[in-house]
């Protein structure tokens, strides 16, 4: 007679249900890792980013609203800011003097359209176009513009955050 032979349990090297639970593992070792893997870039923090836009914000007010002082504070004391002519304004007393013609010729009604704002360790930028209307004060002629604008920020070892690049594109008004 001839009837197969089923080898013992004891003969097998994995009972089944071991060797389910050693492919289940090896199948389970192969796809988890691609879900636990860390992020490549880090995204910069909310808190700092609502931080810049203040910041940005105010600036645009204290402009508006002839705030000198306050608008200096935003600057590093070596910050450059680049006018469209492609004059580079150096320096807390040089941008001192730049904000003070320019409030004492204009009134301004600027708005900002962030469409990037980003940080990289201690450095951030904010990037987008304007519109603008000045006023001349003495004529009371208004000369409408538009451009784009970039504004690099360093963050300080307070911890604040201050301009140390401000690029300002577009058709320059006159007189500056």
């Amino acid at each position: 007679m001839n009837v197969p032979s089923t080898p013992s349990p004891k003969s097998q090297p994995f009972p089944r249900p071991r060797r389910a639970a050693i492919a289940f593992l090896a199948f389970a070792a192969i796809l988890v890792p691609p879900f636990f893997r860390a992020p490549t870039a880090p995204t910069p923090q909310a808190s700092t980013l609502v931080t810049l836009a203040k910041i940005r914000d105010a600036w645009v007010q204290d402009l508006r609203t002839k705030q000198l002082e306050p608008i200096l504070k935003f600057y590093a004391s070596d910050a450059a800011f680049l006018l469209p002519n492609g004059d580079r304004i150096t320096g807390s007393v040089a941008l001192r003097t730049l904000f003070q013609n320019i409030m004492a010729t204009f009134n301004s009604d600027l708005t900002l359209h962030s469409q990037t704002l980003d940080t990289s360790g201690d450095l951030a930028y904010d990037s987008g176009d304007f519109d603008e209307t000045l006023t001349n004060i003495a004529t009371g002629a208004k000369i409408a513009s538009k451009g784009s604008y970039i504004i690099i920020f360093k963050r300080q070892p307070d911890g604040s955050w201050q301009i140390v690049q401000h690029v300002w594109t577009g058709t320059p008004p006159p007189g500056t």
